[in-house]
């Protein structure tokens, strides 16, 4: 058969698709899906509303009716005791986790973990006292051992269904030795002493002691697939696609699976920066299409791993003009936000002299501070994380009134500096599409 394979690369990710099988995807763990607090909460819920009443205490129910009722209750009275204490502990421990996973404790991983792992214990010695009390050697229950294997595999990650596997496994394997060895008794719910069905033909009780193990494992292995070429579309879809359009900080958001495309915007004080390449149009006539397009591409690449170094978001690319801005989504001070967007714009400068050293280029930046609006615009179809106001237009504005290898600033970001780089007044500027004139400075080369 031919090999059906799909390849997306983007930076250092790649998401594939292939008719083979890799022991990693299958044995190991490649990334990792985000678990939303939600999904504790809900499987907290899940487990106190469907699982107590409806699965947990009915047993219980059948236990205690099936001693009163004549059955032995001298050898099984410890089987129903340990079934009804695991019972009693996975209700505060489901209302613990349900209770650690609330939003404003979004932190607490640690205590989700912790409860969350003691509530599958008790599933586990829940199912496991029903196992001994009709035999775990032919007892219809053992199945609930794959199903919780494969559903934490699926819900909460590797680790999670590995300890669960184990420990529901050995648990399996303990109690079955113990039965069939005499330590304890062949179903000692039953009113008769019952002989182990298996006792007589160690070559079947070897299969089924070697079976459920494998048969566990073998689901464990399907849902890990599954769960790992998951991981793998969810990484690159969020680190090599949403990185290119969106703030890393936003990325960061989605691939915890916290972002909220539909947030309103808010109003927030940014420093928003211009900057461009003079006389690009001129270049793009003299050097050709592919040259150009290399030459933008290296240019924009190199800014935006600038803005990235000095803490900035990169808003969006117009041409050969780039729009970075201080301050969003990750606030921070209005001060520091001058201060960095002015260093940010002197080292994009220097970058550019020295890349287009042979072709004398030179870039030309405008930056501004105010207030702006701050979120995604557009729609379900199409949309843009991007900032927008008066701030943003004087900026652009400022940006076009300067001069090449200069940084000419508003009157705003000038204040915020306070002094602490020598600025040179540039008079109050009358900018196209402000009433008023701008007073503006450029920072001393």
């Amino acid at each position: 058969m031919p090999r059906a394979q799909a390849l997306l690369t983007g930076g250092n990710v790649s998401f594939e698709v292939t008719d083979k099988l890799p022991l990693r995807d299958l044995l190991g763990q490649v990334g990792r899906l985000p678990v939303p607090l939600k999904r504790f909460q809900n499987v907290a819920a899940l487990r106190l509303f469907l699982g107590v009443p409806f699965l947990i205490l009915p047993t219980q129910i059948f236990l205690r009716r099936s001693l009163a009722g004549g059955w032995n209750p001298d050898a099984g009275q410890w089987v129903v005791d340990a079934h009804l204490i695991a019972m009693l502990l996975y209700v505060p421990f489901n209302l613990l986790l349900w209770r650690s996973a609330r939003p404003q404790m979004k932190d607490n991983a640690s205590s989700r973990t912790v409860f969350n792992r003691l509530c599958i214990v008790c599933e586990i010695l829940t199912n496991q006292a029903f196992l001994i009390s009709f035999g775990t050697a032919n007892n219809f229950c053992v199945a609930y051992l794959v199903l919780l294997v494969a559903l934490y595999r699926l819900l909460f990650g590797y680790w999670t269904a590995v300890g669960t596997a184990v420990a529901a496994t050995g648990s399996y394997l303990f109690f079955a030795s113990l039965e069939f060895y005499a330590v304890i008794p062949t179903a000692p719910l039953l009113l008769h002493a019952v002989e182990h069905p298996l006792r007589e033909a160690p070559e079947i009780w070897s299969t089924v002691m070697i079976s459920v193990p494998v048969i566990v494992v073998f689901a464990f292995l399907i849902a890990n697939y599954a769960m790992n070429q998951t991981s793998r579309l969810h990484t690159y879809v969020t680190r090599s696609v949403l990185q290119r359009y969106l703030p890393p900080e936003l990325v960061d958001r989605a691939a915890e699976g916290e972002l909220r495309l539909d947030a309103p915007p808010e109003r927030r004080v940014v420093t928003v920066m211009f900057t461009d390449v003079v006389g690009f149009t001129a270049l793009s006539e003299r050097l050709g299409p592919e040259a150009v397009g290399a030459l933008l591409s290296r240019f924009l690449g190199e800014v935006a791993t600038l803005a990235m170094a000095h803490g900035a978001t990169v808003d969006k690319f117009i041409g050969d003009c780039v729009m970075v801005v201080f301050g969003a989504p990750v606030a921070c001070p209005p001060e520091e936000q001058a201060r960095r967007c002015v260093a940010l714009a002197q080292a994009i400068h220097a970058r550019v002299a020295e890349l287009g050293s042979e072709l004398e280029l030179q870039a030309r930046t405008g930056l501004n501070t105010g207030e702006v609006v701050v979120g995604n615009f557009g729609s379900e179809a199409r949309s843009d994380y991007t900032v927008l106001g008066h701030a943003v237009n004087v900026a652009a504005r400022l940006e076009s009134a300067s001069r090449p290898d200069r940084i000419l600033i508003g009157p705003e970001t000038a204040r915020l500096l306070g002094g602490s780089l020598p600025l040179e007044p540039a008079g109050a500027l009358q900018l196209k599409g402000v009433s008023e004139p701008i007073e503006a400075w450029f920072v001393a080369a």
